[in-house]
């Protein structure tokens, strides 16, 4: 286990899962709203703390009801918040994200109207007393100082500093890194094709420094101080169900295994891995537990308008309701609200194609197929709940 300080933004995530991706003046339902710690060094400082790693942040948060979520938010995480710099004055950082559910990918809206954190209160931290030092490449005129400071007095602890967006200044700060993670939103800012381009650039002026450049589903490149560029391939993700998070669990796992003695290449191969593992869940939460690797349900073959399929979805430990509808696929717990019991619970579940109805088996509830709605019956104007899925091209389908 080590102790890894991690210097950077902490921000308020609220997240909306969205059908598809947002249109211009188009007026969209979010299925589902969910509000959690974000920014990219806090991210990375909780898959460290699952990974084994004792953790602390050094970071800014304001006086308002937002902070003290945030600040509970980092204690659940086990994140050390002893090197907070809190503010009276500014509004919590916030970032709102629409979670796209066809594909998992997301867009994000900043907010922000908080100081940066201070060089003078960087400097009171006895960062001698950590093993690795990560740094967001953010907040350039006090980020040279603080680089200065660790550069100058650690004696052999890496320092590592994520480059996600070009910054008027941050080159110049590269040499005081040891660990340099190079994003594809950076390199394609500066005019490069890929990542193995951008490095052999970065190369020539960081000659002793480890560089990575990651790339999405082109995988990523690295290359170890004086040796040759090297490419990993991206690990297959599907379905994709949610990217948020994905890059900062890389920096983590990269992170990780450079600290167990690994090559760099071994390093971003698991890194690699465990990101395209993230993939495959909401959230960071439980991330150690084992694949998350999802199984279809069914396969689109197998449906039809005019009878329901009720299948176990292990992911969600549930038995859900699968029936087509005009173009697509409708999913539903299998579970009336009348009483709690499946819809099945007597005989099978009888369709009115006609209607468009699905009727339960034990007190003759309809419902409608195309929102779950009761109609008719005990449970009148209450719900089915939905599930979100997603069909591939194969006509496989995941319940998410």
């Amino acid at each position: 286990m080590a102790k890894i300080l991690g210097i950077g933004n902490t921000v308020l995530d609220i997240v909306l899962r969205v059908p598809h991706a947002l249109h211009d003046d188009e007026e969209l339902r979010a299925s589902q709203r969910h509000v959690q710690v974000g920014g990219n060094v806090s991210n990375s400082l909780y898959v460290l703390n699952q990974l084994g790693h004792e953790t602390a942040i050094c970071t800014t948060l304001g006086g308002d009801a937002e902070a003290k979520q945030l600040m509970n938010g980092l204690k659940q995480r086990q994140i050390d918040t002893s090197l907070v710099q809190r503010f009276i004055k500014g509004r919590t950082p916030t970032s709102y994200i629409t979670l796209n559910a066809e594909n998992g990918h997301r867009a994000i809206v900043h907010f922000r109207d908080l100081p940066e954190l201070s060089f003078d209160h960087f400097a009171k931290t006895e960062i001698e007393n950590y093993d690795w030092l990560h740094f967001e490449g953010r907040n350039i005129d006090n980020l040279k100082g603080m680089l200065n400071i660790a550069k100058t007095f650690l004696t052999h602890q890496p320092i590592s500093l994520e480059v996600e967006k070009p910054r008027d200044g941050i080159e110049a700060l590269l040499p005081q890194a040891n660990v340099i993670f190079f994003s594809h939103h950076y390199a394609s800012a500066k005019g490069f094709e890929n990542g193995e381009t951008l490095l052999k650039t970065m190369q020539a002026q960081l000659p002793n420094s480890r560089l990575i450049c990651t790339w999405g589903a082109q995988g990523a490149w690295l290359c170890e101080a004086g040796s040759s560029i090297e490419h990993v391939a991206a690990e297959r993700v599907s379905p994709v169900v949610d990217t948020l998070g994905a890059g900062d669990t890389f920096n983590a796992a990269v992170i990780h295994h450079l600290i167990n003695g690994e090559s760099l290449r071994s390093a971003v191969q698991q890194a690699s891995k465990l990101a395209a593992q993230k993939c495959l869940q909401h959230g960071l939460d439980n991330l150690m537990q084992g694949a998350h690797t999802l199984k279809p349900i069914a396969n689109i073959k197998q449906l039809s308008n005019a009878k329901t399929l009720v299948v176990e979805a292990e992911n969600l430990g549930k038995s859900v309701v699968l029936i087509k509808y005009e173009d697509g696929v409708k999913a539903y717990i299998n579970n009336c609200p009348h009483q709690d019991v499946p819809l099945n619970e007597a005989y099978k579940i009888d369709v009115n194609p006609f209607e468009k109805t699905m009727k339960c088996s034990v007190h003759d509830a309809f419902f409608r197929i195309e929102d779950g709605v009761c109609i008719e019956g005990p449970c009148w104007d209450e719900a089915l709940e939905a599930v979100e899925i997603r069909v591939e091209d194969n006509g496989d389908i995941y319940a998410v």
